[in-house]
């Protein structure tokens, strides 16, 4: 492949980062390909310093804040892009500053754009923000890609987009070595705690599971407080909701045995591959696209929708099993998660999308 590819993410999330460093520096090092990559100048995640790493100012969240109107370093990306000449620009996150962008850096260019929340989550603070910037993406870009099949057709039904200009790839992460079972018992919730997030879902799991350890780690949407508020009164519930570094979250994963996600909604989820990265099966309830990501009995369990009884039989089980059952799971879902979502393994199928 002879293109000129940029990738962009402008997000300062270290998930979005890692995907759009991971893909890079796998295609980089392969020296087969003229890719290069445009993110934010203070990154929380590794990344490889070379001559097509381009890192910029910008506003930190896909809203509006007052350096979203920093004109001047805006325009000076664009005619940084523009004077390049790149055949593909990819965008991994939304951001305002990809509308611009689009709009002026398109002569002779293919936008790619990809959607991780196709539907916006209900009840959530940023539902209708979410579901105006899918909709101009979808106007702009040439192409939308999705990171699961199920909804592939929905592009179509919610935003018009003809089915032509539709792609799915699965998710890709940078992985670290396999990491051996601390044999713990112990449950892991990781990321914000959102309504659709099934905090509820899990206020009563946990209850019905007091032999069982729970870390519950991540930031707490005011929508969800209340009950936060009970989980912490639980003997067998810790709580960690202040600002966690990369360490801080490898050792979360580490320390637990399995990976719950007890959801009310979702489409894919970064966390299952996160587990998947340190050797950690989930336990999820069955919504959206996550069986996409699951591998029934190998990688982890599904749960019908909303069955908390369920959930917390499946969980007691799992804790149970052998330090021998366990670590062959372990095992497996570590090598389900490199061979479907590692970085270097998504090289092949990151050009076929762009092809």
């Amino acid at each position: 492949m002879d293109s000129k590819i940029l990738i962009i993410t402008f997000s300062d999330n270290a998930d979005h980062q890692d995907i759009s460093f991971g893909i890079f520096e796998s295609l980089y090092k392969t020296k087969k390909y003229d890719v290069w990559i445009m993110g934010i100048d203070t990154p929380k995640v590794p990344i490889m310093y070379t001559q097509h790493t381009y890192l910029v100012d910008c506003p930190r969240r896909p809203g509006i804040e007052k350096k979203t109107f920093d004109l001047k370093t805006l325009g000076k990306i664009i005619r940084w892009i523009n004077r390049e000449k790149f055949d593909v620009i990819f965008f991994e996150t939304l951001h305002v500053w990809n509308l611009p962008i689009m709009m002026r850096c398109h002569k002779n260019t293919k936008i790619f754009q990809m959607i991780h929340d196709l539907i916006p989550h209900k009840g959530d603070k940023q539902e209708k923000s979410v579901h105006l910037m899918n909709k101009a993406v979808c106007r702009l870009a040439d192409y939308i890609v999705l990171c699961n099949e199920k909804y592939v057709s929905k592009v179509t039904e919610i935003y018009g987009v003809p089915q032509e200009r539709v792609r799915f790839v699965d998710m890709w992460r940078r992985f670290p070595r396999y990491t051996e079972p601390h044999y713990s018992r112990r449950a892991l919730f990781f990321g914000r705690m959102n309504p659709y997030k099934g905090v509820d879902n899990l206020l009563e799991i946990a209850k019905k599971c007091p032999e069982i350890q729970f870390d519950v780690v991540g930031r707490v949407d005011p929508q969800v407080q209340e009950l936060v508020d009970e989980l912490k009164k639980l003997p067998n519930v810790m709580i960690n909701n202040g600002y966690v570094t990369d360490g801080e979250m490898a050792e979360a994963f580490i320390k637990a045995d399995w990976i719950v996600l007890p959801y009310n909604s979702a489409t894919q989820s970064g966390v299952v591959i996160d587990g998947y990265r340190y050797g950690r099966p989930c336990i999820a309830f069955n919504v959206g696209a996550i069986a996409e990501q699951v591998c029934e009995g190998v990688s982890g369990y599904l749960i019908p929708e909303g069955n908390n009884v369920a959930f917390a039989d499946r969980l007691r089980e799992a804790v149970c099993m052998s330090e021998d059952e366990y670590k062959k799971m372990s095992q497996n879902a570590y090598e389900y998660g490199v061979k479907k979502y590692s970085a270097e393994g998504a090289i092949d199928r990151f050009v076929k999308v762009i092809s």
